[in-house]
């Protein structure tokens, strides 16, 4: 469950005022004179002031390891910023910044085949917040800074994660959709043709008055992970696909088959593979897999045929990404197995009830991997397959013959808005529900998830979605 954050208000009583008002007024603007080198190069004298040691600090009040909750939409970041001065030094300006940044490079189109393989890189920020920490609100910037006072200074800060992306971006090949933040990851495509990678990070600037005064910077990356899409409740009817194929008779001698008889012609079995899930069509990660599986066979025959036999079933998650780059993509998926039966014996006019419908039993134990969900962004795209492949012979010594059926679902990662409370009454829940924040349906899933879109744009503020 994702749960906000929030500091203490009274933090943000600025700590350092004391140090500004105490060196009175006349601080402002001035600047006491620091230790400074002398470099003598015949009549020339360069004079360049000694380096700080100045120290800067990035502390905040969840811990950021490796089991600990990621940050998600609506989370509020907060923390503090802690300078340490072991001399008194000046300051022209503190920031602090809140930004999300998807990279992403592919092999671009060649337009001289014997110049090599080049490239097409993208740098798309979604993400950027800004606060200014120093000076307050009520002291106006100074190019030559502020004096500060020896010790450690404390300047809080508090950001509130959105839940759509808002482009920076004026390029105008490129589709700005108003979509939910994406989670953080990084991958690399096969033989390295695309490299994309989404990172979440805070960063304090340090500015300081003198040209031979680089500012300080201090970065710390943060984990995120969106929340889950505000669906409307399952419809009654499941969603299904299903693959059919002919059961080839089997050969007896080598070469070239021989003209085939009418009654040949009719001794044949064809098999359908039908995949079922809840709708809509959703898998969460680290539960287990709601799938049904059906077998139908159909045989037209004159005389009595080998019986239809399942020799092998196979479950497959399978994630694809595209990654866009101006008229340059990339497509590539990967595959998660999830199951892999042999040796199995099953007649497929003898499957339990419902007809043609196997035992889930066989499946009881696929667990759905903790991967990045599904999210659709300006420039990417990662969708989620469920692959089921079967192995179908005539006899229990046939020649094995596949038929494959996939599904296409969305995958997510089981990350809610959080009640503000538990000791909540049903009908209290019911509206704190209602108040509870929409997040939109990822662009790209209206098809397989049932959505009618009700309006066109994905805002936080549309209507929720409605089934066909």
């Amino acid at each position: 469950m994702a749960k906000g954050s929030g500091c203490d208000k009274d933090v943000y009583k600025y700590q350092y005022y004391d140090d500004i008002r105490r060196c009175g007024t006349a601080v402002v603007g001035v600047k006491r004179p620091l230790r400074a080198s002398a470099l003598c190069l015949g009549s020339l004298t360069i004079t360049s002031a000694k380096t700080t040691s100045m120290k800067v600090t990035i502390q905040l009040d969840r811990s950021l390891g490796g089991h600990d909750q990621p940050f998600t939409n609506t989370d509020s970041v907060c923390g503090f910023v802690n300078l340490n001065l072991p001399h008194e030094d000046a300051v022209t300006r503190i920031t602090v910044e809140l930004s999300g940044v998807l990279f992403s490079s592919v092999v671009a189109t060649a337009i001289n085949p014997l110049a090599g393989t080049e490239h097409a890189s993208d740098k798309h920020k979604l993400l950027h917040l800004r606060h200014a920490l120093f000076p307050p609100p009520d002291i106006h910037a100074s190019p030559k800074g502020f004096s500060l006072q020896k010790g450690v200074k404390i300047f809080p800060f508090q950001f509130c994660i959105p839940i759509l992306s808002a482009c920076d971006d004026d390029k105008i090949t490129v589709t700005h959709l108003n979509a939910t933040l994406p989670p953080l990851f990084s991958v690399t495509g096969p033989h390295k043709r695309a490299i994309s990678e989404m990172k979440y990070w805070l960063k304090v600037t340090i500015e300081r008055p003198g040209r031979f005064k680089p500012d300080i910077i201090e970065e710390q990356e943060l984990k995120f992970i969106p929340l889950d899409p505000s669906l409307p409740p399952p419809m009654l009817e499941p969603t299904s696909r299903r693959n059919s194929r002919n059961i080839l008779p089997e050969t007896t001698s080598p070469g070239p088959s021989p003209p085939r008889s009418a009654s040949q012609h009719l001794d044949q079995h064809k098999v359908a593979l039908e995949v079922t899930l809840p709708s809509p069509a959703i898998i969460q990660a680290k539960r287990s897999l709601p799938l049904q599986i059906f077998v139908f066979a159909n045989e037209t025959s004159a005389h009595s045929p080998p019986p239809i036999i399942l020799r092998t079933l196979s479950v497959t998650l399978l994630t694809e990404l595209t990654v866009i780059v101006g008229p340059n993509s990339t497509t590539w998926a990967i595959h998660h197995p999830l199951l892999s039966l042999t040796e199995l014996r099953i007649v497929i006019r003898e499957l339990i009830q419902p007809p043609g419908a196997l035992s889930g039993d066989l499946w009881r134990g696929c667990i759905v991997p903790d991967l990045t969900p599904s999210f659709t962004t300006c420039t990417h795209m990662q969708q989620h397959f469920i692959v089921v492949t079967a192995g179908i012979s005539r006899g229990h010594a046939g020649r094995i013959q596949m038929i494959k059926t996939t599904i296409n679902v969305d995958l997510h990662s089981g990350i809610k808005p959080a009640l503000l409370s538990t000791n909540l009454s049903e009908f209290e829940q019911d509206m704190e529900f209602e108040q509870l924040p929409h997040i939109p349906w990822r662009v790209g899933s209206e098809k397989h998830l049932g959505i009618s879109r009700q309006t066109g744009s994905t805002s936080g503020r549309a209507a929720p979605p409605a089934y066909y």
